[in-house]
């Protein structure tokens, strides 16, 4: 019997998390009240400065795991920075650096929630963050959230929309005189969108902009939320827009290329790297490598951690593409292994 597809039956499934995940921590309402209790809570700058080390280390956690564990800690982190900033005492200066914290772990947020599945949160949170970028006239926050949510909009075919994204963002970049790295990412975020929609003209003219300002090189100023963009994940992403506009050998070339050179910190990306590889490789008839590349991330959700809800629904995707090969030398017991990762 041929395998029921693994993507209909997604919407049955149970929820990643359950109960409502806009209740506030226990711990939060205590420390509020005794907050609120003193008539002078001094903001220290210690403390924000643990707060934005934390924020570091929550993406750098979602660059290697993912982020299905990291949106309610960082939900709880972030509900604790706006505590601060309505109930303490600060100065100008800490003020700024309370609102920028705020709008990190936002943006932050919105991207785990988006890797975690859950795109309306996520939506919602990208949206709070440009709406703080807007209101406070901070470009990088801007820019930072309009790649989101250009690379948001791609997986959810909205490929109009992610071109619109990553132009508005390179608009923010330019005011900052955004560095190559940055441009790097929302030209390579804008081919992206023309991938999805079919554009190849405006998609390889794309790509060869993110191309030329990769080469130029990483500097001092390049914010650490483009520090992901290394040469793997680049190829990686080059390889999906080919993947989309149906060049699927191209794809593979490239896909296989990224994993290669993907290194641990990054294993959530090479995971889905190895996610669109297995399924470019169906497209090219390349049943045993496809095998192979599935194989690899099943291994690094069952043994290295990984928590990506993203790279799991890429393992539906490659499911029901190997389906009809069912009788295939290896693809049955992949199809078993698949199921049980995704159940």
């Amino acid at each position: 019997m041929t395998p029921a597809p693994l993507i209909e039956q997604s919407a049955a499934a149970v929820p990643l998390f359950g109960g409502g995940d806009l209740d506030s921590p226990p711990w939060l309402a205590q420390m509020a009240t005794d907050a609120a209790s003193s008539a002078d809570w001094k903001i220290a700058e210690d403390e924000v400065d643990l707060l934005r080390e934390a924020a570091d280390d929550m993406d750098a956690q979602d660059q290697q795991f993912g982020g299905n564990r990291l949106w309610r800690p960082t939900r709880a982190h972030l509900l604790w920075v706006h505590h601060m900033i309505d109930r303490g005492i600060y100065d100008d200066r800490l003020g700024e650096q309370l609102h920028a914290l705020a709008g990190k772990f936002t943006t932050s947020l919105g991207w785990f929630s988006y890797d975690a599945g859950l795109q309306a949160k996520a939506r919602q949170y990208f949206s709070e963050a440009l709406n703080a970028a807007m209101l406070t006239g901070d470009d990088v926050l801007a820019s930072r959230t309009l790649s989101n949510m250009a690379r948001q909009a791609v997986d959810l075919d909205k490929g109009r929309e992610a071109i619109r994204f990553a132009r508005l963002a390179q608009t923010h970049a330019g005011l900052w005189r955004a560095p190559t790295r940055v441009t790097a990412l929302l030209a390579i975020r804008e081919a992206q969108g023309h991938a999805r929609v079919g554009d190849a003209f405006n998609c390889e003219s794309a790509i060869k902009r993110a191309w030329k300002e990769w080469e130029r090189g990483s500097g001092d100023r390049d914010p650490d939320w483009t520090t992901f963009l290394n040469q793997a994940e680049l190829v990686c992403l080059e390889g999906m827009c080919r993947l989309d506009l149906g060049q699927t050998a191209r794809a593979q070339q490239l896909l296989a290329k990224s994993e290669k050179l993907q290194d641990v910190a990054h294993s959530r990306n090479r995971g889905m790297c190895l996610g669109r590889l297995a399924t470019a490789a169906i497209g090219a008839g390349d049943i045993d490598h496809s095998v192979d590349a599935a194989r690899e991330a099943i291994a690094l959700i069952r043994t290295a951690g990984m928590s990506s809800a993203r790279a799991v629904q890429q393992l539906k995707i490659v499911h029901d593409g190997l389906a009809p090969q069912h009788r295939a030398r290896g693809v049955g017991d992949l199809l078993e292994e698949i199921r049980a990762v995704v159940a």
